[in-house]
């Protein structure tokens, strides 16, 4: 394969590519997919037979009944070490030693594979609950780590207290953002009848509000918070179609 720069209007000389593929090629996702593999396989095998969260589990119906899961023949057990999406990745720990250890096992492996972790958009978030972790510094490769009380990860935000309030409040201002973005084509618009906007409003407002939300812990605050914006923004569609 061959390729030339271009600067302006000019171009430099073709060269040889040896590295890599085409842009857009149906090949680039497999191989992205297979290198991370290995390089996941390759950080698996540097840790200890301890590390990551361990976790049972059972595949023979009622998933959330949790007395199901004391069974002892019954059950599966397995750890995880890493919540890896792309060249994302999110690694949980139960003490400050295993969080630095994997980061120290994580990052050679990546080293080794021609990757670099970069440390100014990796962060630390404690568990609010344990005062001690606050308290120490992690690093990798000498850089220390800034420490959160929030991180977004995959477009949900993630708290040291495990609340899911500023996750619910930012779809909701998100969702009514959305809303308003459409409100003069679609909503204020009397020209539409109301089951074509409340079809925009399904697939655009509830899809944004609703984000995430198979990992929410559901509580009162939360159903009361969405079931007053989402009548209001029905209400203003409905009143404004004649």
């Amino acid at each position: 394969m061959h390729a030339k720069v271009v600067i302006g209007s000019r171009e430099s000389d073709p060269f040889d590519v040896l590295v890599g593929v085409k842009q857009g090629c149906v090949m680039a996702p497999v191989i992205f997919n297979l290198f991370l593999v290995a390089v996941t396989l390759a950080c698996r095998n540097g840790l200890p037979s301890d590390a990551g969260i361990p976790y049972t589990y059972r595949l023979d119906g009622s998933l959330f009944n949790l007395c199901r899961l004391k069974a002892v023949t019954k059950t599966s057990k397995d750890r995880i070490y890493e919540l890896q999406y792309a060249d994302d990745a999110a690694i949980p720990a139960h003490s400050a030693e295993d969080l630095q250890s994997s980061l120290d096992t994580l990052s050679t492996a990546y080293r080794r594979a021609g990757l670099l972790v970069n440390t100014k958009k990796t962060e630390v978030l404690p568990s609010a609950a344990n005062q001690d972790l606050s308290a120490l510094s992690f690093s990798v490769h000498g850089d220390t780590l800034s420490k959160v009380q929030e991180f977004t990860y995959l477009g949900s935000i993630l708290s040291d207290s495990c609340s899911m309030d500023s996750e619910v409040e930012h779809q909701i201002k998100a969702a009514s953002s959305a809303f308003g973005r459409l409100s003069k084509r679609v909503f204020l618009n009397h020209n539409l009848a109301i089951p074509t906007k409340v079809a925009v409003y399904r697939a655009v407002c509830v899809s944004v509000m609703l984000y995430g939300c198979e990992a929410w812990t559901l509580h009162q605050g939360i159903s009361h918070s969405q079931s007053a914006e989402h009548p209001w923004h029905l209400m203003v569609a409905e009143n404004t179609t004649h």
